[in-house]
């Protein structure tokens, strides 16, 4: 590895659901339970949010406001909270609100420290790109392959793809429609430990565009994780279980 090669940077995540961080294991939301900390005792998304940031120096997060995602039709209260406590803060957001016809981008036009992420999960089109797009100007937008076991969720048909694997289809399309960044997740591996899995897919994509900010996520554990992630070609690694059970110490010991 050369002098000047940099790791993937570590993006802390937080899942909100009923007003509280949660942990997320294995996409099953029902059973997400709050979270149970090494670096906090409370499970508030502020406190939570400034203890991850302490912990990585890192000056983004990644947000999935599960209460908009399963079914909501606006930012739920906690994560806006969330928002104007660091409106005056360097920090820059990832927020998934699951956008689409229901939930369009323009519910976020008024934070300008969020970054938008349009996941194919909840059946985002390109058309949620395209409106994302006009809503962040200068600022990038993500769009975020859902995967679960390894099968694209979602109206993937939509996106360019011609059967549930076919994931390059959808980066093919994003990236046509303007997307400069992507996000691959599988969520049978969130909170798991296991490793992502991806690392096929996202040395693929690296392959055919070399210039994508590539993010990973799911199952991340240690930092040996993170080598394999950057050595597929990440940009970025998402974490949160590791970091609060202590297994990805940071700084790197």
């Amino acid at each position: 590895m050369s002098a000047e090669h940099k790791l993937p940077r570590l993006i802390p995540v937080l899942d909100v659901m009923n007003g509280q961080v949660v942990r997320a294991v294995g996409g099953r939301r029902d059973e997400y339970r709050p979270v149970v900390s090494q670096l906090t005792m409370s499970s508030h998304p502020v406190n939570v949010a400034l203890a991850l940031l302490e912990r990585t120096g890192a000056n983004e997060l990644y947000v999935a406001d599960l209460d908009a995602i399963r079914g909501g039709t606006d930012l739920s209260p906690h994560v806006s909270r969330l928002f104007h406590e660091f409106r005056t803060s360097p920090v820059l957001f990832w927020l998934d609100i699951g956008i689409n016809s229901r939930r369009p981008a323009s519910l976020l036009s008024k934070f300008p420290c969020v970054r938008l992420v349009v996941g194919i999960e909840t059946g985002a089109s390109l058309l949620d790109l395209v409106n994302a797009l006009a809503v962040a100007g200068s600022q990038p937008v993500a769009v975020s392959l859902d995967l679960k076991n390894g099968k694209l969720l979602g109206k993937w048909e939509g996106w360019g793809a011609t059967h549930d694997q076919d994931a390059i289809g959808v980066v093919r399309t994003a990236i046509s429609g303007g997307a400069k960044s992507l996000i691959v997740l599988d969520l049978a591996r969130v909170g798991t430990g296991t490793g992502t899995g991806t690392e096929p897919l996202l040395r693929a994509i690296r392959a055919e565009f070399p210039g994508v900010d590539l993010i990973a996520g799911g199952g991340v554990q240690t930092w040996e994780d993170v080598d394999r992630l950057d050595e597929a070609g990440a940009t970025g690694v998402l974490v949160a279980s590791a970091l609060h059970d202590g297994t990805l110490k940071v700084p790197r010991q």
